[in-house]
């Protein structure tokens, strides 16, 4: 190649390089500031959506307060003529048991009140498996899935609803689960079962804030050493008016029969009189006695079964000078447990150690107390929390004659 020519190639190449050097500086130029322009854009939007943003933020918190405002009047009224709580436990003492809480709330001026209810599972297991059940409340079933239990209590499912009524309201809850275990007694269990009343009303609200009933003390010794709810009932009786003798009320109007084979809501389970294979009965048992018993000697009252009612009644049936027929412990220091299982007429009966059935005659809600008339000892008081907790460990049975 003649150098000239090759010289004229040169000077063309050099300034085709230059050219795509230009072009792709222009270019990467071109992307640089449109990428700066939308940087710019792209935080000018973002302010803009974050400002958006935070709108509907406060949009939304505002809402939350107004919506939370809204359920906590409902919940939690500032001016409440009700307010109420309480517990159901299952009717079985096992190591595993159905518990209910309730609450429930009525604002003055209302012509309603608001019941919340919540279904739990108490074991001593740490994990139990569940085959579902359902929970009843006024009617109203509402069914829950099988599901695994984890540690000591487990919530099971919830309930609200809003109960039409100007003044008060008795409402029946029930649970049926559904479990395949055997608890530490060796008891196979396939079902837990739990039925209670809600006594709603205004009159427990405003009920004194203590009472006490002058109550003359029956002791069941000597004549009856296993008979403290035949006893328990003579002394309301006596109460009442009547010349009630104690072993001739056990003896001509209660109703016994052999242990083993005896419902003890049937019939007392063995004889008063015996100090030993004699495990008394519960309130259906007492009820019958003291109708018997009234009839026979021309007395207008009635005997009604408290069991599984919330103790605002009972307390409030305490403040109208109505002593109560509960069901309690003689020990009140020891924690029931189941001691004997009979099979009766295809039923399983659970027998309940430290069981003990005394008459209560006062409550003190600011000393927290609450006060009793025990056959097998003296009057005496005990701490509100711990009689409450025993008494619906031992089932929430109790009587009431007016």
């Amino acid at each position: 190649m003649k150098p000239k020519l090759r010289k004229y190639i040169s000077i063309i190449v050099l300034i085709v390089l230059c050219l795509i050097c230009a072009t792709v500086f222009y270019v990467s130029a071109s992307e640089l500031w449109q990428e700066s322009s939308d940087g710019t854009d792209t935080n000018t939007n973002t302010s803009s959506d974050t400002s958006v943003d935070s709108d509907l933020n406060s949009e939304s918190d505002t809402e939350g307060e107004t919506d939370s405002e809204t359920d906590t009047q409902i919940s939690l009224p500032q001016e409440a003529v009700i307010d109420m709580q309480g517990t159901i436990v299952s009717e079985y003492l096992c190591p595993t048991n159905l518990r209910c809480e309730w609450a429930a709330l009525k604002n003055d001026g209302e012509g309603c009140i608001y019941l919340s209810v919540e279904l739990y599972l108490d074991t001593r297991d740490t994990v139990t498996s569940l085959l579902g059940g359902k929970l009843i409340v006024n009617g109203e079933e509402k069914e829950f899935e099988p599901s695994t239990a984890v540690g000591t209590s487990t919530l099971l499912t919830t309930y609200t609803s809003v109960i039409e009524t100007e003044d008060e309201a008795e409402i029946d809850v029930s649970a049926l689960l559904n479990i395949n275990i055997i608890e530490n007694s060796g008891l196979a269990l396939t079902q837990l079962s739990l039925n209670g009343s809600v006594s709603i009303s205004e009159k427990y609200e405003n009920a004194e804030k203590s009472h006490l009933i002058e109550l003359e003390h029956i002791s069941q010794y000597p004549d009856l050493p296993s008979g403290d709810e035949i006893t328990s009932l003579a002394m309301v009786l006596s109460y009442l008016g009547y010349d009630v003798d104690k072993c001739d009320l056990c003896d001509l109007y209660l109703e016994k029969g052999p242990v083993g084979y005896t419902d003890f809501n049937k019939a007392n389970v063995g004889n008063p009189r015996n100090a030993y294979n004699s495990y008394g009965c519960l309130p259906p048992v007492i009820i019958d006695s003291a109708m018997k018993y009234i009839s026979v000697n021309g007395g207008k009252h009635e005997a009604y079964n408290y069991s599984q009612k919330n103790v605002d009644s009972l307390y409030y049936e305490v403040s109208q000078g109505n002593p109560i027929i509960v069901w309690a412990c003689e020990n009140f220091d020891i924690t029931p447990s189941i001691s004997r299982i009979w099979v009766i007429d295809g039923k399983n009966l659970y027998l309940k150690s430290n069981m003990a059935c005394m008459v209560l005659i006062g409550y003190d809600y600011e000393k927290n107390i609450v006060t009793l008339a025990n056959p097998a000892g003296n009057v005496f008081e005990i701490d509100m929390d711990l009689f409450e907790e025993r008494y619906l460990e031992m089932g929430s049975y109790s009587v009431v004659i007016k």
